[in-house]
């Protein structure tokens, strides 16, 4: 029962509330039972609305409400909360570093919620009061003013909060879930930060739209410790994941044989995994956006999946491109960034077109194809152009790198690496070690890369790596190579 034509994704609660209120909504994915029927979850959602609206100080008409995020139910329902009650919400994902979450609740300049502090004022009327409370509110619905605001990862600059509206995630969602359709009786897993935009809409989005059961969890904890009875059948990940999710597979655990499709983003499977998935029965769904394109752009769909390719379009874009450089405009694009119009104007154009900034290539079915980040493309002395991050993708599916990171740092390439001890890279027919001949295949003849094998891994808690894993290089520049080479914690070598 998909629900694609409502207005926000309140509505989506009250129509699923109303018509199925017995079936199950949220589901504990420690233990497999069921946390809230729809019933049950739009009668916490509409006591906790009443709290945010008669019980907190507000002191001005922007309403904006901070909280760490830890994939909870009760992050769900402070969500949806949050929509009825007119407040916009912004959650701070509590895996981060604590000083980064703490940087991002000031820059908010919010109200800041605790569940523990509001947990027992919580008490629900009953179900048909709460949905007619509900209704009234959803009437209310701003469509286009700020709802959330998602802080970025800070890839390649500070985070930024990017606001968005109910207008673009529910269209975003809407949009999604007619390109990877799924039904009631389906069972998605979370193992993403839904405070961050590829887990907001393509998981939590797209399970209000289409009314199946929803379970939280975060990462390889949630995969070690799958109750029995939890038998997921869509699960979007990150590369990282998606090896120990097959690892399981393969290995005969029963609780992910039900799986029938991974979603992949943020990061780019490689072309290994795909046919790992294939080989095991599973559809592979790669897709591509950003936070500030509510996130999705392109995404495949389980009948044109195609390894290195994001799919076409979604519904509702439109896009040209510039010297390789993307440019989309549509109803997923942002409001803006919170308190920086400066930023704003840099990134939107005045008529709606949002610079990407990254580079791709559209083949002749539609699918596009991710180059990188056009910040991070490294134009060599002799004029030729390296993107890193297809060299990177290539280099990670080498046996025994789990980290490589190429760097362009006082004209000078570094290849920065990171193995695992009890596996060894094979050598190739010339008797170069394999990584010297994956870099072969993407650098002109004699160009000189120095390499730097970390001791110590880049990490999120250093900062050097995103929610999601992705490198983030200026931090990685100059907190590996900025200092003397002899004060260096790490070996580095030539090729």
């Amino acid at each position: 029962m998909q629900t694609t034509d409502v207005p926000h994704l309140l509505s989506a609660l009250i129509r699923h509330a109303t018509q199925r209120p017995d079936e199950v909504a949220l589901v504990d994915s420690s233990t497999g039972h069921s946390v809230w029927t729809w019933g049950e979850l739009a009668r916490m959602v509409n006591a906790t609305a009443n709290i945010l609206q008669t019980r907190l100080p507000w002191t001005d008409a922007s309403k904006r409400l901070t909280y760490r995020c830890t994939n909870h139910p009760n992050d769900v329902v402070l969500s949806l909360a949050c929509i009825a009650a007119g407040v916009t919400e912004i959650p701070i994902d509590a895996f981060l570093p604590a000083t980064q979450q703490d940087a991002l609740i000031h820059r908010s300049k919010a109200l800041h919620w605790e569940h523990e502090t509001h947990a027992r004022s919580i008490s629900s009327n009953n179900l048909t009061n709460a949905i007619s409370d509900l209704e009234a509110s959803a009437h209310e619905v701003d469509l286009h003013s700020a709802s959330l605001v998602l802080w970025t990862s800070g890839t390649t600059s500070e985070p930024r909060g990017v606001m968005l509206s109910q207008h673009n995630l529910t269209t975003n969602a809407t949009a999604k879930l007619l390109a990877v359709p799924q039904e009631d009786s389906d069972l998605r897993l979370s193992l993403l930060s839904i405070a961050h935009a590829y887990a907001r809409t393509s998981d939590m989005g797209t399970w209000l739209l289409s009314g199946c059961r929803y379970s939280l969890g975060r990462g390889r904890s949630t995969l070690r410790s799958l109750p029995v009875r939890l038998s997921p059948t869509l699960i979007n990940a990150v590369p990282v994941l998606i090896d120990d999710i097959l690892n399981r597979i393969e290995s005969g655990q029963t609780k992910l044989q039900s799986l029938r499709l991974i979603g992949c983003g943020g990061v780019a499977m490689s072309s290994q995994q795909f046919e790992r998935c294939q080989r095991n029965n599973i559809g592979v769904i790669q897709g591509y956006g950003c936070t500030e394109t509510s996130p999705v752009i392109c995404s495949a769909s389980p009948d044109n999946a195609t390894p290195n390719r994001v799919g076409p379009l979604v519904v509702g874009w439109e896009s040209k491109v510039e010297d390789k450089r993307l440019f989309v405009r549509g109803p997923g694009v942002m409001l803006g960034y919170l308190d920086d119009q400066a930023a704003t104007q840099q990134k939107m154009s005045p008529d709606g077109w949002l610079d990407t900034g990254d580079l791709v290539e559209i083949h002749d079915d539609g699918q596009f194809q991710i180059l990188g980040r056009a910040d991070d493309v490294i134009v060599l002395d002799n004029g030729f152009k390296v993107f890193p991050a297809t060299i990177e993708r290539q280099l990670l599916q080498l046996q025994g790198i789990e980290q490589a990171v190429l760097l362009h740092h006082q004209g000078q390439l570094w290849l920065l690496l990171s193995r695992d001890p009890s596996q060894a890279t094979a050598d190739d027919q010339t008797g170069r070690d394999s990584v010297e001949s994956c870099l072969a295949e993407g650098l002109p003849p004699g160009t000189d890369v120095k390499r730097l094998e970390l001791s110590e891994p880049l990490s999120i808690e250093t900062g050097e790596l995103t929610a999601k894993r992705t490198p983030r290089r200026p931090i990685i520049r100059q907190r590996r190579l900025s200092s003397p080479p002899d004060s260096r914690p790490n070996h580095s070598r030539d090729p």
